[in-house]
């Protein structure tokens, strides 16, 4: 039998662009043994799935060093967040400020002829001053674009920096040529077409660019960076009786842990000492605290507020619940949506078109242009070079992916990947699953009936004292109602079980039966006028019970799976939204169909097996339906798993959250259509990206190969290009405020 997979996460440098992602894919697919590699612009990460038998973190370090690429962290295990990219922003904010405290006089200089005359300097003066104004803004400002495509060259690619660098160096070069040889251009030996400002301003355009690009990126990943930083990072336990400090990774299953008030419980556990109400509002999002008292679960993460609490480590490190979300927001940041597959193959033969144009515009400037020939056949060819730079394609899609994720896990809504986000937006129905996803999944008593003149107080008394003993199905729902009401229940005695049927005791002396009119013609107990009562509250979805004492029915209970609040209000909402609504469930084809009149729901699904659950999803997809089915149980996770989109209840069983492509994690059913809302609203944002991205590709490269764009335009075009992609993913962080 086969090893599972290895897993690790690589940190990258030297990734800027779509074809680079490109080309890292392709680079680590290629090491034996690797089984899936998942690229990310945003994050500059890669995961990597591979069998460890065959290849290791060291083998994949020196496949990406070969091809360009600098592993600059990597996890396995543990859990670490994005790398920010506030170190990254700095040094190009420097690169920027030199940039342009040089660009600007080159470009006056360039654009005031007369300038020189008014300085009193000499036409060679001008152009040599330019010159050394120019060059360390190419070679310093502009070291990481020159790094970056000999890199590339050296392991036989291109990428964007590969435009940028030839584009630069070549107008750089040019007006070099000018300066020191003019007589080689111009027989006058006065030739003014120098572009030292083309270079200056295009390095300084795209550092800017870079700049604000990073700044963007660190507000992208802003969300899981607050997941990691929710924990503690140590806790006190009680070890053989001794108190001690100890850090949270040292905390083990069993151990006692102490939480005081105001402090940060650091593992998952159970209460077993003390009472407090803890804010579980950075989980789950519910801004009412909760009591916790022994026998109470508490998660990592929340906030202890009032009381001092011991309680039992039962889940620490990567089982916390803490950690189960990073590593869902995690996945879903990482994995690619098939729209941006198809980006990446176009990403991976742009730059050499881009670059074949530009040989081709260069050519045909020169052979057919008017004069200077040469002057305009270089303007024509760098700005192609510039223009053409892939960076917003490589950013549409996973910044867009990033922020609503984040946004999503803010609000309790965990998202798998970007497969289940694509699919999650052509939805056409939604089925759910009835008991305990859109009813609470346990019996409450609704109906207390007195047939005689007994009080309403009494007859649940004695109903919950012949229940206290049984395992009718409704006893734990009568017992809990007398409970709440603190009512004293009488004695019972010669207590007897029917099943399926009821109880038969005595009470006071006097012989007491509670059961379905089953027990009651058992018994040879009129019950012609009981039956409308039972036929009314039948149709209401509930199960009815009958008090007979001394062969005279007194009363009856009734009892029902109650819905959880917002259940209507949730269904209309998909409805409004144009989806269909289906309710799935094993109960009788009764209550079903009350349930659903009741939210509002009109077609069932009923009497349905658990085993056969995932066919009736199946139909409905062979059908046509684009189909999300929504679950709490372990009988809903092959359903789940057949849907298009899962989406199960984080209060569910852990089966169904991995059978799930969403997860709530409060048990709130108005985050299904909030949830169904983001998918969309992120798929809209990509869309928007990608067309603008691609748009602006298809009319800037025409317009630059004719001439009609100046290189620096075409710079701030490209810069602006990336930015503005980023900037409106970033609106994706407004969403549900």
């Amino acid at each position: 039998m086969s090893s599972p997979p290895a897993e690790v996460t690589l940190t990258l440098g030297g990734m800027h662009c779509a074809a680079c992602v490109a080309r890292v894919g392709r680079t680590l697919k290629a090491v034996p043994g690797v089984e899936q590699a998942t690229v990310n612009l945003a994050t500059r990460q890669a995961k990597v799935k591979y069998d460890a038998q065959q290849a290791t973190v060291e083998v994949l370090k020196t496949a990406l060093k070969e091809a360009g690429y600098e592993v600059e962290d990597w996890y396995q295990e543990e859990r670490r967040p994005p790398p920010s990219p506030e170190i990254e922003a700095r040094k190009l904010k420097l690169r920027f400020l030199l940039a342009l405290g040089l660009s600007l006089p080159v470009f006056l200089g360039s654009m005031i002829h007369p300038l020189p005359e008014w300085l009193g300097v000499g036409h060679k003066f001008w152009l040599l001053l330019l010159l050394v104004l120019t060059t360390p803004v190419l070679f310093y400002s502009g070291a990481p674009f020159f790094a970056g495509a000999l890199n590339a060259a050296r392991h036989g690619a291109t990428n964007m920096d590969t435009l940028v660098a030839l584009g630069t160096s070549a107008a750089y070069g040019y007006s070099a040529w000018v300066t020191f040889l003019p007589e080689t251009v111009s027989p006058a030996g006065q030739a003014t077409g120098v572009y030292f400002d083309t270079t200056a301003m295009i390095i300084t355009f795209i550092i800017l660019g870079r700049w604000l690009e990073a700044r963007s990126r660190g507000r992208a990943s802003e969300a899981i960076r607050r997941l990691f930083a929710l924990a503690p990072p140590s806790a006190r336990v009680r070890r053989d009786g001794q108190e001690q400090e100890v850090p949270l990774e040292q905390v083990v299953v069993g151990d006692l842990v102490l939480v005081r008030p105001g402090e940060k419980i650091p593992v998952d556990g159970v209460v077993v000492e003390g009472a407090s109400s803890v804010d579980e509002s950075m989980l789950t999002g519910e801004s009412l605290p909760v009591a916790k008292e022994p026998g109470a679960e508490v998660w990592g993460a929340t906030l202890n507020q009032r009381g001092f609490l011991v309680f039992q480590a039962t889940r620490v490190g990567r089982d916390m619940v803490l950690s189960q979300i990073i590593r869902l927001v995690e996945e879903a940041q990482t994995s690619k949506a098939p729209i941006e597959r198809l980006v990446d193959r176009v990403a991976g033969i742009f730059v050499p078109v881009v670059m074949g144009i530009a040989a081709l515009t260069f050519v045909a400037w020169l052979y057919w242009g008017p004069p200077p020939a040469l002057t305009r056949a270089l303007v024509s060819m760098v700005a192609v070079l510039i223009i053409a730079c892939p960076c917003a394609l490589g950013l549409a899609t996973p910044t867009a992916v990033m922020v609503g994720s984040g946004r999503g896990a803010e609000l309790g809504i965990l998202m798998r990947g970007g497969e289940p986000l694509e699919r999650a937006y052509r939805l056409t129905t939604v089925v759910f699953d009835k008991t305990g996803t859109l009813t609470r999944g346990r019996p409450q008593v609704t109906d207390i009936q007195a047939l005689t003149d007994w009080p309403e107080d009494k007859l649940l008394a004695w109903a919950a004292a012949l229940e206290e003993k049984s395992e009718h199905p409704l006893a734990e729902a009568i017992t809990r109602a007398a409970a709440q009401q603190a009512l004293a229940l009488p004695q019972v005695e010669e207590f007897q079980a029917a099943p399926g049927l009821g109880v038969t005791a005595r009470i006071d002396g006097r012989e007491v039966l509670l059961g379905n009119l089953s027990l009651l013609a058992q018994k040879n107990l009129p019950i012609q006028e009981l039956a409308s009562h039972q036929t009314r509250l039948a149709q209401e979805g509930k199960t009815t019970v009958f008090l007979v004492v001394s062969g005279t029915p007194v009363g009856l209970l009734a009892a029902a799976d109650t819905l959880k609040p917002g259940a209507p209000k949730t269904v209309a909402a998909l409805k409004k939204m144009g989806l269909e609504v289906l309710l799935l469930s094993g109960d009788n084809r009764l209550a079903v169909t009350a349930v659903a009149q009741t939210v509002g729901i009109d077609q069932v699904l009923a009497e349905v097996l658990p085993r056969d659950k995932a066919n009736k999803v199946k139909a409905l997809q062979e059908a046509g339906e684009i189909v999300a089915m929504v679950g709490d149980g372990i009988n809903d996770a092959p359903a789940l798993a057949q849907a298009d989109v899962g989406i199960a209840l984080g209060t569910g069983a852990d089966v169904a959250l991995e059978a799930a492509d969403l997860t709530l994690i409060r048990d709130e059913l108005t985050l299904i259509p909030q949830a169904i809302h983001l998918s969309r609203q992120m798929m809209r944002i990509i869309r928007q990206n990608l067309f603008w991205a691609f748009c602006y590709n298809v009319i800037a490269l025409p317009a630059a190969a004719l001439g009609l764009l100046n290189p620096a335009i075409a710079a701030a075009a490209m810069a602006l290009s990336s930015v503005s992609v980023v900037t409106n993913s970033l609106r994706l962080r407004r969403f549900g405020r």
